[in-house]
């Protein structure tokens, strides 16, 4: 079993939806939060070698964030006035969530630096590290980029992939002849 599956093998387990879900049979379920925890999991374990719990920081931020630029989207900005409570609301987060980037980034540097892994990892933030800290410049990725790397990997990958499990599961709830025919395929 590869290391992927085994990590959402370990994400099923961790939130136990089908135990949770055994209960309420009958019963609506808000299956968009269950996904995104889910999906929060999966995305912090196989990208970033952690767990939700220690990118739920980042979650949190960058779910605020998402909600201060919906906010301000349609407004006009106004010269000279630029230093608003908005915007120095989403500076505040954007420095917040590079903060905790940064300190994933360090763990990783401090563990080669001190011998107890001989490589930053094999996973997207130790293979960005590991471009982070290449010797030839044409390969070498800056810490702007890898923090918004980083950034979309949290935020876009859990959104999209929420949606998609959300969505598919309404599809399957809506269409019982769809759910047999799943079934069938897995089994």
């Amino acid at each position: 079993m590869g290391k992927a599956s085994k990590a959402v093998q370990s994400c099923f387990s961790w939130g136990k939806p089908k135990e949770k879900w055994k209960g309420l049979e009958g019963k609506e379920i808000e299956v968009y939060n269950e996904f995104r925890f889910l999906t929060s999991e999966v995305i912090s374990r196989i990208a970033f070698g952690s767990n939700y719990l220690e990118g739920e920081k980042i979650f949190a931020m960058l779910n605020k964030l998402k909600i201060l630029v919906s906010q301000n989207i349609n407004k006009t900005a106004i010269p000279f006035i630029k230093y608003v409570s908005p915007n120095l609301k989403s500076e505040k987060l954007e420095k917040g969530i590079q903060d905790c980037v940064m300190e994933m980034i360090k763990k990783r540097e401090d563990k080669v630096v001190s011998g107890e892994a001989d490589s930053f990892g094999t996973d997207f933030l130790g293979l960005l590290v590991n471009a982070y800290h290449d010797l030839d410049d044409k390969n070498r990725v800056s810490l702007e980029d890898l923090v918004g790397e980083c950034k979309t990997i949290y935020y876009a990958g859990r959104e999209n992939v929420n949606s998609l499990l959300a969505w598919i599961v309404l599809h399957l709830a809506i269409h019982g002849d769809w759910q047999e025919k799943a079934r069938r395929e897995v089994i």
